[in-house]
């Protein structure tokens, strides 16, 4: 295999203008999907332009390698993996080329949610709705002909595709739409089942133009012609008409083969019309690579409104169902209590919608032309369900479409959220995808009970009822190679039924390869037809083998994820340095479960505005660096599937520094993956063989030149502001010479009076309320004021504060940059100076958010004792310990005005603390502070990472945002917790950034010097 990659390398990096990887990282982390599969490829691609997709099929077809088209990676069904080279259309090929009109034309790796904010701005949107609109890629879409809630109403990608030009195995490119047949190759009365539209499922507002003309055809090669391709394609349909009458169902939803219904049609004068888009859309990419796609749009709906309605039970919700369809709502979304339950935990804006008692509920909504009608036909809808005898309560009516929005995000966020189950079993996507007729839910479900029953397993259920699509999932431990038999009995067994209702096995997400093996047995003798149609496109079989088209009868269970631990050495060897290692106090197994928690689902590929998962891809967008490939990389090496060697291909190594630890992963995964300590874990691991680089040796011993920088402040100070010395800065430390460093304070805090005083003792017999305040680094060395401010607003409180002098920094530098032994060594001193303290009851609290963080979440698993977790049980921020004294009715709230206007950033550190951003929340009891709070995701700065030369271009662009809004924004000044994320948001503004603490104390009329000084030096301003 290795010979094979490397030949494909010398081959074809030449001849592309994109990329050509196959290294055993890229590789690795492009083995797996949203799938319960991997199948590490031999290559991963990366086109600019059909020109290089071309050269791609061309030199596969030449040279027998498989090609494997990919969007997001988002597929359940495994429809992206294969062991040749996998081309990647998200990274190059993702813009929008053109709008006209009613159509727009894109790439294939543009995704669903950056296309349609741009539509928005022409008050149109392309109308299909898969739930990771965010994430999921037009090409993807595509593959799979998804769908949505809204199915019902506006059918699915194949019925908004004009047309497509497509590269197919030999490098032809052609553009294809509706084509003219010519009249010789209508054998028959082309029709193949409902062409006038008479056994059609009907979607609502949609109906595509039976014709257009295709663009001028470009053949790269004469392997086959246009001509051809219509002419074979047509004899061999008009051929198959009652095959596929009597054995492809008519269903609102199929994507299960390929959709020969309706594909050959009658044109003008009975002339045949071949629907291209009709055939690709729903083909997983295994008869042509579509590289731009037109499109048809829609107006945006101008009134929605929509009910959501609780049942006593699920047969209630299902008879409701069917009756509400009469009032063709646009979307009927149905949902178990297990899945209501998950969402109404998840946001506490969901507590009033749903009923905690509740089996089921029905998510409804209803377009119209006015306000007035939606209200009308929403209260029919309750006036019919009214003269039941079930029981239902209606929770929630709006015709706001903001509501309406932030309605739906609850069915499209808890399936996901099903994977933060907690429990060896996992809710299993591999039967996920069924649909039947909408008549047939009941009855079949039915079945289904009685099917799961059988093999002793219980299951979700989330359904777009209206249009039959029954996303189903078992809750099974999850499989192993060898050990899946049950997975085929339960689909076997199942698809049983949904022939017997005349229903499909795949309905918006594909056959990939969970479904394909059954293909054959669910359409019969049209199994033959489709077998014709991947030869006429792609008579090698070459392209996306084995979806659709297979006779690999083990599929569905031949290339499961291995998600066992191999046993691993807690030292290095060294006779073998490069056997995987653990430094972190978690064994094998629970690293093994931490890494395989990823399901691949793609959230962390957002590039949304409001999110601010990994600010590595959303800078970069390559795939290498997002969480879920961290995930899948650290799986594979642990389990054993990747050589342990991969620490030390070159490859690895900007994938382990694309992350600095901002924890904002873990925050909004829905799997909680933890994947900061799995990667610190990668990192600690390829530091251990390749040594730690010599920027992070001395960017995370900072406060080591500190020490000495504050003996001599004012040469200090002075250094920092001249050319000369910021060069020899960069030169010596590595520090970038355009980064706006702070000042060094006259004094160190734990160099003052109070902290050397006397009545700095610790005394558990005091009645006073004693706090323990672990001061870190920032506070220290530059600002005295802020530590000051924390304990006078303390000691105003009521509190008694002890600050224990022998502390050292947190050590949180040299974590980030996985010098774990380092880290450790600071972090025994700083656990046996605060032990007693934790023991005694006293809270340990910092003001700067990263120190509580590594006290509280990286000590233990950097100790692994007792004490390291008793300190960590005691540890809070200021801001989380001051509003909870607030809540608690305990915090004094006499404020004196001060007339300031701010704008508050939330630090990546202060979200991974918890919800609340204390010192904001308080920061607007003060009377007369007004508060901006600003969300431009990661400031970039992470501590130490941005001070770096080699880092400083990559900190700014990830920072971009919020430094653009404090260049332009008008207010006095910038807020922030933290210390970092204050030189950020000053790099470039002309206001200060001061600490919320300080304000606080302000107002508290605590500090008449402080605000003395800042009549000569407004706000702390104190960047050189």
């Amino acid at each position: 295999m290795e010979e094979a990659r490397l030949q494909i390398a010398e081959d074809l990096t030449d001849l592309l203008e994109g990329e050509l990887r196959v290294d055993n990282v890229t590789t690795a982390v492009y083995a797996t999907d949203a799938s319960l599969y991997e199948i590490k490829p031999l290559a991963v691609a990366f086109p600019k332009h059909t020109t290089d997709v071309a050269t791609l099929a061309r030199y596969a077809s030449d040279n027998d390698v498989a090609l494997i088209p990919r969007g997001a990676g988002t597929g359940l069904a495994g429809g992206c993996l294969g062991a040749g080279i996998v081309v990647d259309f998200s990274r190059h090929m993702n813009r929008l080329l053109s709008v006209d009109g009613d159509t727009v034309r894109v790439q294939p790796g543009i995704t669903l949610a950056e296309l349609n904010r741009t539509l928005r701005q022409h008050g149109r949107c392309f109308a299909p709705d898969p739930s990771n609109a965010a994430i999921t890629t037009i090409g993807g879409m595509l593959g799979v002909d998804a769908a949505g809630s809204h199915a019902f109403r506006v059918g699915s990608t194949r019925d908004h595709v004009k047309s497509l030009q497509c590269v197919l195995m030999g490098g032809q490119v052609m553009e294809l739409g509706c084509e003219q047949v010519p009249r010789s190759y209508a054998i028959r009365q082309p029709d193949a089942g409902f062409a006038s539209s008479t056994d059609l499922p009907r979607h609502r507002d949609f109906v595509p133009p039976v014709r257009n003309e295709s663009l001028p055809l470009t053949s790269l090669t004469p392997l086959l012609r246009k001509t051809d391709l219509v002419e074979r394609l047509a004899a061999l349909l008009a051929e198959s008409t009652d095959l596929i009458k009597q054995h492809q169902p008519v269903l609102l939803r199929n994507s299960s083969g390929y959709m020969l219904r309706s594909v050959l049609n009658r044109g003008v004068q009975d002339q045949g019309v071949l629907n291209f888009p009709r055939l690709i859309a729903g083909s997983e990419g295994s008869l042509a690579m579509a590289t731009e796609v037109l499109l048809h749009t829609m107006p945006l709906p101008e009134h929605r409104g929509m009910m959501v309605l609780m049942f006593a039970s699920m047969d209630s919700a299902l008879l409701a169902m069917q009756q509400l369809l009469i009032l063709e709502p646009s979307a009927c979304d149905l949902l178990d209590r297990r899945l209501l339950s998950l969402g109404r935990d998840s946001d506490s804006r969901f507590s009033d919608v749903v009923d905690p008692d509740a089996e089921a509920g029905l998510f409804v909504e209803f377009n119209g032309s006015s306000k007035a009608e939606i209200e009308q036909r929403i209260d029919n809808a309750e006036s019919i369900l009214s003269k039941t005898e079930r029981q239902f309560v209606v929770t929630r009516k709006t015709c706001d479409i903001a509501d309406v929005e932030f309605l739906w995000t609850l069915p499209g966020r808890v399936v996901s959220l099903l994977d933060s189950l907690k429990g060896t079993s996992r809710p299993l996507p591999f039967v996920e995808d069924i649909a039947v007729p909408p008549e047939e839910i009941s009855g079949f479900l039915t079945l289904a009970q009685r099917t799961f029953q059988k093999h002793e397993v219980t299951a979700t259920l989330y359904a777009h009822a209206a249009s039959g699509q029954l996303h189903l999932r078992p809750m099974l431990p999850r499989p192993r190679p060898g050990h899946a038999e049950q997975l085929e009995s339960i689909a076997r067994d199942l698809y049983r039924h949904v022939k017997t209702v005349g229903g499909t096995i795949s309905g918006e997400h594909g056959d990939g390869l969970s479904r394909t093996a059954f293909i054959r047995s669910m359409y019969g003798p049209l199994y033959r037809t489709f077998q014709q149609v991947k030869d006429i496109f792609d008579p090698q079989h070459l392209l996306n083998p084995d979806k659709i088209i297979s006779n690999d009868g083990q599929l569905t269970v031949r290339h499961l994820r291995g998600a066992e631990a191999q046993p691993l050495p807690k030292t290095v060897d060294e006779q073998s340095p490069l056997l995987p290692i653990l430094q972190l106090s978690w064994d094998g197994e629970t690293a093994m479960d931490a890494a395989a928690r990823c399901n691949g689902c793609g959230t962390c590929r957002t590039t949304s505005p409001t999110a601010r998962m990994c600010p590595f891809f959303h800078e970069d967008g390559v795939e290498e660096n997002s969480p879920r490939s961290k995930a899948n990389l650290l799986r594979r090496l642990i389990s054993g599937r990747e050589p342990a060697e991969i620490v030390i291909d070159k490859a690895v190594q900007p994938v382990v520094e694309s992350c600095f630890n901002c924890k904002q992963c873990v925050l909004e995964c829905p799997s909680e993956v933890d994947i900061p300590h799995l990667m610190l874990e990668a990192r600690a691991e390829h530091v251990a063989v390749q040594g730690l680089g010599k920027t992070d040796w001395l960017m995370s011993r900072f406060h080591t030149y500190a020490r000495f920088a504050s003996r001599f402040t004012m040469m200090a100070n002075r250094m920092l502001r001249l050319g000369v010395s910021r060069s020899v800065l960069n030169r010596m430390l590595g520090i970038a010479e355009q980064r706006r460093l702070p000042r060094f304070a006259s004094r160190p805090f734990m160099k003052s009076r109070r902290v050397q005083s006397e009545h700095n003792t610790a005394d558990p017999t005091s009645s006073t309320p004693t706090i323990a305040y672990f001061v870190d680094y920032f506070a220290n060395h530059h600002d005295p004021e802020l530590a000051e401010a924390f304990v006078r607003i303390l000691q105003h409180n009521g509190f008694r504060i002890y600050i224990p002098p022998d502390q050292k920094v947190s050590g949180m530098a040299m974590i980030a940059v996985a010098d774990l032994a380092a880290a450790r060594e600071v972090a025994e001193t700083n656990v046996a100076e605060l032990t007693e303290l934790a023991r005694e009851g006293y809270p340990i609290v910092c003001t700067e958010p990263s120190a509580a963080l590594c006290l509280s979440q990286e000590y233990p698993l950097l100790l692994g004792t007792e004490d390291a977790q008793i300190v960590a049980d005691h540890t809070f921020d200021a801001g989380t310990f001051l509003w909870q004294l607030h809540q608690d009715g305990k915090l004094k709230l006499d404020f004196d005005p001060v007339e300031l206007t701010v704008a508050y950033h939330t630090p990546c550190h202060v979200k991974a603390l918890g919800p609340d951003t204390g010192l904001c929340n308080l920061l607007e009891l003060i009377p007369g502070v007004q508060v901006q709070r600003i969300e431009k995701g990661c400031s970039g700065m992470a501590g130490t990472f941005g001070l770096a030369a080699e880092h400083f271009e990559k900190s700014l662009a990830i920072g971009a945002e919020l430094i653009q809004e404090m260049k332009t924004t008008h207010v006095n000044a910038g807020v922030t917790d933290c210390s970092s994320c204050r030189m950020q948001m000053e790099q470039q503004a002309t206001i200060p950034t001061v600490h919320p603490l300080k304000i606080m104390a302000m107002a508290y009329g605590l500090m008449p010097e402080l605000q003395a000084a800042l009549k000569k030096r407004p706000w702390g301003y104190s960047m050189s």
